[in-house]
Order: C-alpha cells, then structure tokens, then sequence
C-alpha cells in the first residue's frame, strides 16, 4: 500500500509540475507572441515614417531642381559670354603681335 501511495503522490506531483510547465510554456508564448506584434506594428510604424520622408524630401528636390536649373543655364551663358570676351581679347592680342612682327620685319629689312 505504502508503494501504491508512493505512486499516486508521484503521479499527482508529475501532473501538476506539467501543467505549471505547460502553463508557464503558455505565457511565454503569449509573450514572445506580444513582442513580435509590437515589432511588427514599429517596424510598420518606421516603414510609414521613412516613407513619408522621402517623400517629402523628393517634393522639396522637385521644387528645388527648377531653381538650381535656372541658376545652371545663367552661369552657362555668363562663362559663355566670359570665354567669348576672352577669345576675342586673345584674338586682339594675336592681331596686335601680327601687327609688331610685321613692322619689326619691316624695320629689319630697311
């Protein structure tokens, strides 16, 4: 009998260790289950967010690009008008020593 009570006491006691066990499994799950939804619901969150700032940041890039656009083309035309001053100078100064080695010529051969 002492045996049979031994037996039962072991039973019982295995039978409330597992359902503690498989109520701990339980909330573990639930926690891990918890977490994984508020990760997903952040990185959601941040996905939206990230979103939202590029597109901002391309509205901001379009509006700009006009402006930077029509800098660009003013800057093209002044060098343009610079590089031309220049050339025509230089052209001025090819004349001019045209000009002094054509009379140093001249001098030499009088």
């Amino acid at each position: 009998m002492k045996a049979t009570v031994k037996h039962i006491v072991k039973k019982v006691t295995l039978e409330l260790i597992y359902d503690v066990v498989d109520e701990r499994t339980k909330e573990i799950k639930e926690a891990i289950t918890s977490i994984h939804k508020k990760m997903e619901e952040m990185r959601t969150e941040y996905t939206n967010e990230f979103k939202q700032a590029k597109a901002e940041f391309m509205n901001e890039l379009k509006e700009m690009r006009p402006e930077y656009t029509n800098e660009f083309k003013q800057m093209r035309t002044e060098y343009k008008e610079d590089f031309k001053s220049l050339n025509a100078r230089i052209d001025q100064i090819h004349t001019r020593l045209d000009q002094i080695m054509h009379m140093l010529s001249d001098i030499k051969s009088r």
